[in-house]
């Protein structure tokens, strides 16, 4: 058994290789998961065992610890087990009910991004006090799929790459605003950004975008956007331009764009301290691999609301 209790766990550091949490992050979600999980289920006191989890899950706060260290770890379904005293089938039966009440807990905690927009009025909705967004796309790598058309869709163009791929928006204080749906990853950004927002649609028209050279020709499929912000992209070179370069003044502009776009990459990054969502994923299952990526973001804004109450 590698968990009793959170008092075991002998300080933050270890807490966050465990859980991806502080002791106190992990006691704040322990709360909204035990209350979700009993208006779901019902349930026993904390503490009291259950016959739907019997042994190393009697407590909320191992159901809590065991999902987590899953997320955070990834380890096989076997190794999971073995850790916690039960087959690698248990294991994946365990997470496959412990997984949507997580996802139900921090929607209760409303840490959740947004995942589908359908009308302009939503998305102003939305993004009513965002001035400012920014805008990227984020790849996991996946193992190859043995089936042929899956493994077409998913080949991402990169040399023995597959994956998936999703669009992130955020705010400069790095809040995950919108995630949208998992896709196989020959979809490139642009194309599931223009999936996500028909460029028909005046989208965008009461805030700033920045997005990276991977939108290129967004200022002429989107006209109605108040403003996009994209870097200067250095030109080819040719017989006329043998050593291009970009202009003083343009990299003065790239270096300053970076400088707040950098906030959702910051964002990803936070998400992604998941090693599931780094880690070559084994599951096959596609809802698991969007399950995880949107728990991950959920998190991530779990953390930073704590950090603005504090």
């Amino acid at each position: 058994m590698i968990f009793s209790s959170l008092d075991d766990i002998g300080n933050d550091r270890v807490c966050k290789a465990l859980t991806g949490l502080t002791k106190d992050q992990f006691k704040h979600l322990l709360l909204s998961f035990e209350s979700t999980y009993r208006d779901q289920y019902g349930g026993p006191s904390l503490d009291a065992p259950s016959p739907a989890f019997p042994g190393y899950l009697s407590s909320f706060g191992h159901r809590l610890f065991f999902v987590l260290y899953y997320l955070k770890n990834y380890p096989s379904y076997d190794v999971l087990g073995y850790l916690f005293g039960f087959s690698g089938g248990h294991a994946f039966d365990h997470l496959e009910t412990l997984l949507p009440i997580l996802q139900a807990s921090l929607a209760h905690l409303k840490t959740l991004p947004e995942r589908s927009v359908k009308t302009v009025e939503a998305l102003d909705r939305l993004l009513e006090k965002q001035p400012t967004i920014i805008i990227d796309g984020t790849e996991r790598a996946t193992l190859r799929p043995q089936d042929k058309s899956q493994q077409e869709q998913r080949y991402s163009g990169k040399k023995k790459h597959h994956g998936v791929n999703n669009l992130v928006i955020a705010n400069p204080a790095k809040k995950i605003l919108f995630l949208s749906s998992t896709v196989p990853g020959s979809v490139h950004d642009y194309a599931l950004f223009k999936t996500e927002f028909p460029p028909a649609l005046p989208w965008f028209q009461k805030q700033l975008i920045e997005v990276d050279l991977g939108f290129q020709g967004i200022k002429n499929d989107y006209p109605h956007a108040r403003a996009i912000q994209i870097p200067h992209k250095k030109p080819k070179k040719s017989k006329a331009n043998p050593d291009p370069k970009l202009t003083p003044t343009q990299k003065k502009h790239n270096r300053k764009f970076a400088k707040t776009r950098v906030a959702v990459e910051h964002a990803i990054g936070g998400m992604k301290c998941l090693y599931s969502l780094v880690h070559r994923s084994r599951n096959h299952l596609a809802h698991l691999l969007d399950t995880f990526i949107y728990i991950g973001a959920g998190l991530w804004n779990f953390k930073l609301s704590l950090k603005t109450i504090g």
